[in-house]
């Protein structure tokens, strides 16, 4: 029987959850101890489908009018892939996923995330994604895993006289600099000056929307002013971004990886360490150093 994907509707509730909680019952099962099982099952009851529906871009599988699979789209994060348990290995998963990707790209997403049970990683791996990370919440063990996507998007080297105007308006909204030693156009001429080739942009046309810094002391290396311009976020720009330049660091023999995120912005933590950045016991110091300064900023 033919296979048909559309976006899911209210009315499809029942079915998306009868779909996710035989999958979880039977081909989890084997994966999972029965807690476990028992409270995931407990977030995909029909009422709780219908709560995701308003919040996420659910599409849905059908053979005649019978739903047999559902995968969701959460800005850039794949979530709640499921077949029915007798309609496994047929393809019908890779359909969905091959649609996933299509709005992802069409929502400009660079690099596509999903939290992925042991149970679906070698699907996953099949479709072109690789594990950064393991996640734990007890006894669940979660992979996540990303595939990075063509991007409309490009991003590439600096270039001043092309970027300039557009990166300090970038930075003046994302960061709002307010002391002289941050002032953006001080801090482009610095990194200039360094001409190390870790100054990169992201471009749509040719508007820049969005940058990032690294730098490296043949040892370790850090990444500073990551930006996304406001229309552009949670689209995994930011993570193509990072991806990028940790490329670029690679490359040059880096070992390990820094950033810092300052007070009161403790949000982005979460951000960081879903591309596998860890807190670390330090403490932050640092020292202006004045002569260095120009006065009249």
């Amino acid at each position: 029987m033919s296979t048909a994907v559309r976006l899911a509707q209210a009315a499809d509730a029942e079915g998306i959850s009868q779909v996710i909680l035989a999958a979880l019952h039977s081909s989890n099962a084997r994966d999972y101890p029965a807690d476990v099982i028992a409270r995931v099952a407990s977030n995909f009851t029909p009422d709780a489908v219908l709560a995701l529906l308003q919040r996420r871009v659910v599409l849905v599988a059908t053979q005649g009018q019978v739903i047999v699979a559902t995968a969701a789209l959460d800005s850039n994060v794949v979530r709640s892939v499921f077949v029915n348990p007798a309609l496994q290995g047929q393809g019908i998963g890779r359909l969905l996923m091959i649609e996933i990707e299509l709005r992802a790209r069409d929502a400009g997403v660079t690099v596509l995330s999903v939290p992925s049970s042991l149970t679906a990683e070698p699907f996953y791996t099949k479709m072109g994604f690789y594990t950064v990370r393991n996640v734990y919440h007890g006894n669940e063990r979660t992979l996540v895993m990303e595939k990075a996507l063509l991007s409309r998007h490009p991003i590439g080297a600096y270039r001043d006289r092309q970027h300039r105007a557009q990166v300090v308006a970038l930075w003046q909204e994302a960061f709002g600099y307010d002391t002289a030693h941050n002032l953006p156009a001080l801090a482009i001429d610095k990194k200039l000056a360094v001409n190390d080739g870790l100054f990169f942009v992201a471009t749509d046309n040719k508007t820049v929307i969005g940058t990032i810094l690294a730098g490296y002391d043949g040892h370790r290396g850090w990444l500073y002013s990551v930006a996304v311009h406001a229309d552009y976020r949670r689209h995994g720009l930011g993570a193509s971004l990072v991806r990028y330049a940790e490329q670029a660091l690679t490359a040059l023999g880096c070992m390990k990886i820094n950033l810092q995120i300052t007070s009161g912005n403790d949000g982005v933590a979460g951000f960081y360490e879903a591309l596998g950045y860890g807190v670390e016991p330090r403490i932050s110091m640092g020292k202006k150093i004045a002569v260095n300064i120009p006065k009249d900023l």
